[in-house]
């Protein structure tokens, strides 16, 4: 059995390291230009973050304007959109009333008619009540023609056949007591009676007065008569 070979270690090898060189000196030149540039950078900076200040002002600015600009518009257009509905309105209020009008003239002429036809019904019902009562009074008026005319026949026979008895009498009491020297009993009336009886032929009862006289005379007459004994 064979062994194998050993093998050793390799140490790494060490580089040398030189020492810091002397800083070498520097110009002013050269401190003069980084100085410059340091205050350029400053400058820079400072001025970006100025313009960046200014930027967002100018859009803060501008938003502002923006929203103004926004709630003017809005502002407006609601004030426009009022001013549409405030003249719509008073168009619709204007029509209404209008038609309210319309409505209650139409209302009032119909209620006006509505009198108007109530009157002329009851004024037709009153002609018609007054005609039905006209032609009631000249039937009634017909008919007191017809019984005035029979009583006037009534009493022309009556009174005829009362003067004829009358004068039937007269004579007969006359050619009795022809021999005496009597006054007639109601003279006067009998006197006025047969004078309307001429000249109211036909008329017997103008003279109804008269002859009522006369017979109320000669009944007084009779009944002082027999109160007397003769």
């Amino acid at each position: 059995m064979s062994l194998s070979p050993v093998v050793e270690d390799e140490v790494p090898a060490v580089a040398a390291v030189p020492p810091p060189a002397a800083a070498a000196p520097v110009s002013p030149e050269v401190v003069e230009e980084e100085l410059r540039q340091k205050i350029k950078e400053e400058m820079q900076r400072s001025l970006e973050e100025e313009i960046n200040q200014k930027r967002q002002e100018l859009q803060r600015q501008l938003e502002e304007m923006r929203a103004q600009a926004q709630a003017e518009a809005k502002a407006a257009a609601q004030a426009q959109v009022e001013e549409q509905v405030k003249k719509m309105l008073e168009s619709e209020k204007a029509v209404y009333l209008e038609n309210l009008t319309d409505s209650i003239m139409k209302e009032r002429m119909k209620t006006e008619d509505e009198k108007l036809m109530v009157q002329l019904y009851w004024m037709e019902l009153k002609a018609h009540q007054l005609e039905q009562r006209e032609q009631e009074l000249k039937k009634r008026g017909t008919l007191y023609k017809e019984h005035i005319a029979k009583l006037e026949t009534k009493c022309t026979e009556f009174y005829k056949v009362t003067a004829e008895s009358f004068q039937k009498g007269k004579e007969e009491t006359h050619n009795r007591f022809a021999r005496f020297n009597i006054q007639p009993v109601c003279g006067d009336l009998q006197s006025q009676i047969l004078k309307c009886y001429k000249e109211n032929t036909g008329k017997t009862l103008s003279c109804s007065s008269i002859a009522s006289a006369y017979m109320q005379c000669v009944d007084n007459a009779k009944k002082n008569k027999l109160s007397t004994g003769g």
